[in-house]
C-alpha cells in the first residue's frame, strides 16, 4: 500500500514550501514538491490549496505528483510479489531519481534497462563459446515458452516475478502441454541458472529460485532400449518418404555408436580408419574411438552426405516412424515402446546392448564418457532377468 501526503514547512514572507511525505513497503521518502503556498490556504483534510478557482496550476501540479508516485509505485512494486528488504530499499532509490527526472532537477538516463528477456541474449553471447550450440538453443526454447506463458496467462515475467506463484503455475502450464518431469525440471533448472548469473551480475536481489520449493522437478523414467532384434527389424521397415527413412537409418546408425544426438554428424567416412571411429565429443571435447559394425559403414555408403536435423526436428521424425512401427507391431510383445523412441533411444540401446553381449563396464564407459559406474547402471535398462540370463554362462555359475 502506498500513500502521498502534502505538508507545509515552515512559512517564509507569507508562504510555505510544500512537503512531500511518500510512503510505502514500511519506507518512507521526503522531497519537496516544488509548490509554495500560503499556509492560511492549505487545506490539510482535502490536500488542496483554497479556494481551488484561485489556486488551479498549483493543485493541478499536485494531482500530478501523486499520479507519479502512485503509478510509479505499481510499476516497481507489481502486486502479489514480495521484495527483500535490500531490493525495496534499490526501488526507493529508483524512485527518488524518477522524482527528480519528473521535476525536471536531473535529465533522464537513456541507458536501457535489462529485463529478464533481454537478460536471454546477454547470457547466450557470454556462453557461445563455452556452451554448445544445441545447448544454448535450449534458452531459446525457454524464452518462447516464457513469452507463450506470460501472454496466456496474463502474468508479468521479469527478475522481480520468480518466486513461488510463478513456479507453481509455469510448471502447471508445461504439464499442460503434456511435457514430462524431467524436460519440466530442464526448464526450471535454465532459469534457475539465468537468475542466479543475474544475481552475480546484480540485476536483481531476488533470490526467490534459490528457496526449497523451487525445485527442479526430476523422475527416474523407464526409458526404453531397442535390443539388437528390435533394431535390425526397424532398419528393414519400408518407409515409403526419403526424409523419414534416411532419420530411420542415422538413428540405427547410431545405435552402434553410443554417441549424442549432438555428435551424429560427426559420423562420416572419412573419420574411419582400420575398422574404427575416431570422434572429439562435442559435450565432453574428449577424443573417443568406436569399433565400426558393417552395417554403421553399409549406412554410410548409402548417402552421399548426411543431413543431420536438430534434436527437436529429429525427434518429429522418430514419433512418425515409432507410430508406423506399432501399427505395423514390429518385434514382439510391447508394441507400444515404439512410440517412445528418440534421438536418446540410440544411446541407451547402444549401452544396454553391450553391457548384455558381456562388454565389460570400463570398455563401454569409454565410449559412453560414464564416470563411475554407479552412474552407468542407472542410465543403462536391464532387468534383472536379463543380468542373470548374462551371468548364467559365466565360470562362477558352472
Amino acid at each position: 500500500m502506498a500513500s502521498v501526503i502534502f505538508y507545509p514547512d515552515k512559512e517564509k514572507n507569507g508562504k510555505a514550501l510544500l512537503l512531500i511525505s511518500f510512503t510505502f513497503n514500511h519506507k518512507r521518502l521526503r522531497l519537496s514538491s516544488g509548490v509554495h503556498v500560503p499556509v492560511a490556504k492549505w487545506d490539510r483534510e482535502a490536500q488542496k490549496i483554497k479556494p481551488v478557482k484561485d489556486f488551479a496550476d498549483e493543485n493541478k501540479r499536485l494531482r500530478e505528483t501523486v499520479n507519479f508516485f502512485l503509478d510509479k509505485y505499481d510499476e516497481l512494486f507489481p502486486k502479489g510479489i514480495k521484495l527483500s528488504e535490500e531490493e525495496v530499499s534499490r526501488k526507493s532509490e529508483e524512485m527518488n531519481d524518477a522524482f527528480k527526472v519528473f521535476t525536471g532537477r536531473k535529465k533522464a538516463s537513456v541507458v536501457p534497462k535489462v529485463t529478464l528477456y533481454t537478460y536471454f541474449d546477454i547470457f547466450k553471447e557470454r556462453y557461445k563459446n563455452k556452451i554448445t550450440k544445441e545447448h544454448l538453443d535450449h534458452y531459446s526454447g525457454l524464452k518462447n515458452h516464457l513469452e507463450e506463458f506470460e501472454k496466456k496467462h496474463s502474468f508479468r515475467i521479469d527478475f522481480d516475478t520468480i518466486g513461488k506463484d510463478f513456479y507453481i503455475k509455469f510448471t502447471d502450464y508445461l504439464k499442460a502441454k503434456t511435457y514430462k518431469p524431467n524436460t519440466i525440471g530442464s526448464h526450471i533448472k535454465r532459469i534457475k541458472r539465468l537468475m542466479n548469473e543475474a544475481n552475480q551480475d546484480n540485476l536483481t536481489t531476488n533470490r526467490d529460485h534459490q528457496k526449497r520449493d523451487f525445485k527442479a522437478i526430476k523422475e527416474d523414467a523407464d526409458t526404453i532400449f531397442l535390443n539388437e532384434a528390435e533394431i535390425k527389424t526397424l532398419y528393414e521397415m519400408e518407409i515409403e518418404f526419403p526424409g523419414y527413412r534416411r532419420i530411420r537409418d542415422i538413428f540405427v546408425l547410431n545405435c552402434y555408436t553410443g554417441l549424442r544426438h549432438s555428435d551424429w554428424p560427426k559420423v562420416t567416412k572419412d573419420k574411419i580408419q582400420d575398422g574404427k571411429l575416431y570422434v572429439r565429443t562435442q559435450k565432453t571435447n574428449e577424443p573417443v574411438i568406436i569399433p565400426v559394425k558393417p552395417l554403421v559403414k553399409e549406412i554410410l555408403d548409402k548417402y552421399e552426405s548426411i543431413y543431420i536435423p536438430s534434436n527437436q526436428k529429429t525427434n518429429d521424425s522418430l514419433r512418425w516412424i515409432g507410430q508406423k512401427a506399432q501399427e505395423k507391431k514390429l518385434g514382439t510383445g510391447n508394441y507400444t515402446k515404439w512410440l517412445e523412441i528418440r534421438t536418446h533411444t540410440a544411446r541407451r540401446s547402444f549401452a544396454t546392448n553391450a553391457y548384455l553381449a558381456g562388454i565389460p563396464m570400463r570398455d563401454i564407459m569409454q565410449i559412453t564418457g560414464h564416470r563411475t559406474t554407479t552412474s552407468f547402471l542407472t542410465y543403462i535398462r536391464v532387468t534383472k532377468i536379463e543380468t542373470a540370463e548374462k551371468l548364467k554362462n559365466h565360470p562362477f555359475f558352472s
